[in-house]
């Protein structure tokens, strides 16, 4: 009889720690049934979206407005290109000398402009006073030098140089 209360105990014990395992067991199948629909409750609430719409919705109507803005980016870069090659093209760059062209006149009322865009491409105008006569030129200048067949004179050279500094 002793053998036989020994096996009993034992085999209460072991039933005993198995229904302890099975109730922990559903405890924690409970807690996470409870966390899984929290999670359930915020999802739907997220995929709705604010009003109504879901964020599938939401994210094909902000790359709708994505792309539209790229498209409007472009068209605002390439008037950008156009007005900055048309600010390079135009005036920039401005000298003038005042100068006696004759010894003993002593009026410096002879004088040249240099006039170039960013480029240094543009015109020296000159105008030479004497007593009695006066004598106008222009001279085009392309990327900061005066063509083969003008010749620059100092005051020309100095106009010139001086607009190139800017």
């Amino acid at each position: 009889m002793k053998g036989l209360n020994a096996a009993f105990s034992t085999d209460f014990l072991i039933s005993f720690v198995l229904v302890l395992v099975i109730l922990i067991m559903l405890g924690m199948i409970i807690n996470l049934y409870s966390e899984l629909s929290t999670i359930k409750t915020r999802y739907k609430r997220m995929m709705a979206g604010a009003e109504g719409t879901s964020i599938e919705q939401m994210l094909a109507a902000h790359t709708t407005e994505v792309n539209e803005a790229v498209s409007e980016y472009k068209k605002i870069q390439g008037k950008l290109d156009n007005l900055d090659e048309l600010v390079k093209s135009s005036l920039a760059r401005v000298s003038v000398i005042h100068f006696d062209a004759f010894e003993h006149t002593g009026q410096g009322l002879s004088w040249c402009v240099a006039m170039l865009d960013r480029n240094n491409n543009g015109v020296i105008f000159s105008l030479i006073c004497g007593k009695e006569t006066e004598r106008s030129y222009v001279k085009p200048i392309e990327g900061g030098r005066v063509s083969s067949k003008y010749k620059l004179t100092r005051e020309e050279e100095q106009a010139l140089r001086q607009a190139m500094r800017g």
